[in-house]
């Protein structure tokens, strides 16, 4: 049966034995303490000894090569629509966004990328793998999936389905292993092999695999990561520094290389009011204008704070806009 076709993800290059059906929290995370690209990991559970791949930050910006069958009318809507699945679990606050279309491959380059191509380490009954880019503490820097292009991807519900396997490929970028289940029926979309639309749909055993990783590695709140008013503190490889003249703040920041760049304003609550940069990036010093706007309007004059997160870390500072 084509539903019983392997899927060689983010964490095996063959398909899963799964032995006994554990409905209770039969989800499992990824465990790999190598830094670097990998494709492989070991299932965990959510309090095992020496943790599991997660992210240090909630925006994550998806890109989509267009090429081959990723140009295909619905492939797009179905890819946002699995975005928005993981997106919408809660309490977890991951917020996973399309970010536009780019000719970046399955490589190691700072761009979270999903594409379409024969051969990267995905053949044979492979319908996709998702690479993960580690650093220290298993914290992920950047995922990449790619679909298999030698079979046909389809969004009108037949045979492969482009949401299904898109929401269980995001699944493993966002650290989560195969499930447990083997149950046949509302399976997890992290069950180890393909069962046609039913994996567009989110299931309680993946929603609370998310929110393991969002208790156990809590993003830090913005006023937590501030040293004081009108410091600018980086909490990361890369440094943020806010400037004010005339009313407009300036906001400079400087990449080693190239990559996905996210530049937020929050308010004194932690609401995101506005977004200043969302893409990539090269290398270089970069500087960026804001008087207050936002897309309801001018925000008042006070305290904000902007928050950038790259793949060489996040940084805060502090704006004081004024008159």
């Amino acid at each position: 049966m084509r539903s019983m076709r392997c899927r060689t993800l983010a964490v095996m290059t063959a398909c899963s034995v799964l032995l006994a059906a554990r409905e209770a929290a039969a989800y499992r995370m990824i465990q790999n303490t190598s830094a670097g690209r990998t494709t492989t990991g070991a299932q965990v559970l959510c309090d095992a000894t020496g943790g599991f791949v997660h992210w240090n930050r909630t925006q994550i910006s998806i890109w989509v090569n267009p090429a081959n069958q990723g140009g295909k009318a619905g492939a797009l809507t179905a890819l946002e629509n699995a975005l928005a699945s993981w997106t919408a679990v809660t309490p977890a606050n991951y917020q996973l966004s399309y970010a536009g279309t780019t000719t970046a491959g399955f490589a190691t380059d700072g761009v979270n990328t999903v594409g379409w191509a024969t051969g990267n380490g995905c053949a044979g009954s492979c319908l996709a793998l998702t690479a993960l880019v580690l650093g220290s503490g298993q914290v992920l820097q950047e995922v990449d999936v790619s679909f298999n292009d030698a079979f046909n991807w389809n969004t009108n519900g037949s045979d492969y389905d482009v949401e299904a396997i898109a929401a269980h490929e995001l699944g493993h970028c966002l650290g989560i292993h195969h499930t447990d289940i083997t149950k046949p029926r509302n399976r997890p979309t992290m069950y180890a092999s393909y069962f046609g639309v039913g994996g567009r749909t989110l299931e309680t055993d993946d929603r609370d695999a998310l929110n393991c990783a969002f208790s156990r590695y809590p993003v830090t709140a913005i006023m937590s990561d501030l040293a004081g008013e009108g410091s600018d503190e980086p909490a990361g490889g890369v440094s943020l520094h806010s400037r004010v003249l005339a009313g407009h703040a300036t906001l400079r920041y400087a990449l080693h290389r190239s990559g996905d760049v996210r530049l937020d304003v929050f308010d004194v609550a932690g609401r995101r009011i506005t977004t200043l940069v969302s893409g990539v990036r090269g290398a270089g010093e970069h500087e960026i204008a804001w008087g207050g706007e936002t897309a309801s309007g001018m925000a008042r004059h006070g305290v904000y704070f902007a928050r950038i997160e790259t793949p060489e870390g996040p940084a805060i500072a502090t704006i004081l806009l004024g008159p």
